[in-house]
């Protein structure tokens, strides 16, 4: 596979890891009784986003929120 290709592949799944990660953010804010502050939706959005990346076979992205 040319590695045009592979760079290509990882970006798209680099965006698609994105957007299911906002998918989830907004489905969370859907549960009142989840009890998730703002800070704790956002933490858990970057650490699906990250999962996602990893289990797509990229890197893990840099741009993390803090803690």
């Amino acid at each position: 596979m040319p590695q045009n290709a592979v760079i290509s592949e990882r970006e798209w799944a680099r965006v698609l890891a994105r957007h299911m990660a906002n998918q989830l953010q907004e489905a969370a804010r859907t549960v009142p009784e989840l009890g998730l502050t703002q800070v704790q939706v956002v933490a858990l959005r970057a650490a699906f986003e990250n999962t996602l990346v990893t289990n797509m076979g990229c890197e893990v992205p840099t741009d993390q929120p803090p803690a």
